[in-house]
């Protein structure tokens, strides 16, 4: 009997399913802001910020890369790494590689017309 009961229990437990974060991995563009400070003042956490108001979605900085991004506050950047989502739709980023907007290398020129090649000799 109390074979069944503990099969049973499992059987409902696991039927039921714990909600886990969702784990993928992106590139997103923003800019970084403070989501928490100390009584001081000392930003203790960043997060980017994507779209704007009242759209904005903001993605917590996590990883060692974070610490990197609290100089960063004000500036827009462009990060990569995974992204978790818990159940309630709270955003975290571990970043594992940024720039800064500004540090990006201007567009290179597109011609304007097709090159034509050059006839056989």
């Amino acid at each position: 009997m109390r074979k069944k009961l503990l099969v049973v229990s499992f059987l409902l437990l696991s039927a039921v399913g714990w909600p886990t974060p969702k784990f993928y991995t992106s590139v997103v563009s923003g800019w970084i802001r403070a989501a928490s400070e100390d009584a001081k003042g000392k930003v203790l956490t960043v997060e980017i910020v994507v779209g704007e108001e009242p759209t904005e979605e903001p993605y917590l900085v996590t990883g060692p890369k974070s610490e990197e991004l609290h100089g960063l506050i004000g500036e827009w950047v462009v990060a990569s790494g995974t992204v978790k989502e818990d159940e309630l739709g709270w955003k975290s980023l571990e970043v594992k590689r940024f720039t800064k907007i500004d540090d990006l290398p201007p567009p290179t020129e597109v011609p304007s017309a097709t090159p034509t090649p050059d006839p056989p000799k």
